[in-house]
């Protein structure tokens, strides 16, 4: 057996849009180890910079001459550009699940099923063969059982993915004190709004613009080849469900 990887990934998740909306999302946003402090320490400062809020979030976006949103924006772009952290988004037509065959959370339980999949298909399959896992998704009714799959991860991942068992520890962390968490918040709600099409009006609207126009050849209802892990998005149907045409 070989030895255990010395060096670590990060890899911060969360969810958008349960209700109300055609597509859900959940994300990831992946660090490396060495990274990690020195990011953190940077959105700290960006914070202070623009009025310094407990927690920078893509719902509380609002006209302002200092947007915390937008400087978290613009940190994204320049940090995936420059391949210092890598962004995964998977998208799924919601109302297509039955919830209640996912278990007694029902709606919670199949963003909880939603999760595991990106770490298994995403986080698993693009580090588990070269570095040691440390999970960390945004706390909540949807994520709370993450913690109890890691064997269950490790077991497809090696059966998928030939990796070991690469998951070094899954814990869920408050994202009102994990700036990293927050920063994961801005991409996810701004692109989740878009692959609805959700009309959307003022700063929100401005900040959707700004991110979409980041990436101008991107086409969220399209797939990324596997192989582009620096920015990847997903879209997935349910199984069992019908396969609808481009204009439906």
């Amino acid at each position: 057996m070989a030895p255990p990887p010395d060096k670590a990934v990060y890899y911060f998740c969360d969810e958008s849009s349960q209700s109300g909306d055609r597509f859900m999302a959940v994300a990831g946003l992946a660090v490396p180890d060495t990274a990690v402090d020195g990011i953190r320490d940077d959105l700290i400062a960006i914070k202070k910079a623009n009025g310094n809020p407990t927690e920078v979030k893509w719902s509380d976006t609002k006209a302002r001459r200092e947007s915390p949103e937008k400087a978290f924006a613009d940190y994204f772009e320049e940090a995936v550009k420059a391949k210092k952290i890598h962004f995964h988004i998977r998208f799924a037509p919601f109302h297509q699940y039955d919830h209640k065959a996912s278990g007694p959370g029902r709606r919670a339980d199949t963003t909880s099923k939603m999760h595991f999949q990106l770490l298994l298909h995403r986080a698993l399959r693009y580090y588990g063969p070269h570095y040691k896992l440390r999970i960390r998704p945004d706390n909540g009714r949807c994520t709370e059982q993450l913690p109890r799959q890691v064997a269950n991860l490790h077991w497809q991942a090696r059966e998928l993915y030939g990796t070991g068992d690469c998951i070094e520890h899954l814990q869920c962390l408050d994202s009102k004190r994990e700036p990293l968490l927050q920063l994961l918040d801005i991409p996810l709600g701004a692109m989740t709004a878009l692959r609805n099409l959700r009309p959307l009006t003022g700063a929100k609207a401005e900040l959707a613009q700004h991110i979409s126009a980041m990436w101008p050849r991107l086409d969220l209802a399209r797939n990324t080849p596997i192989a582009e892990y620096t920015l990847n998005i997903w879209n997935v149907t349910p199984k069992g469900a019908p396969r609808r045409g481009p204009w439906s």
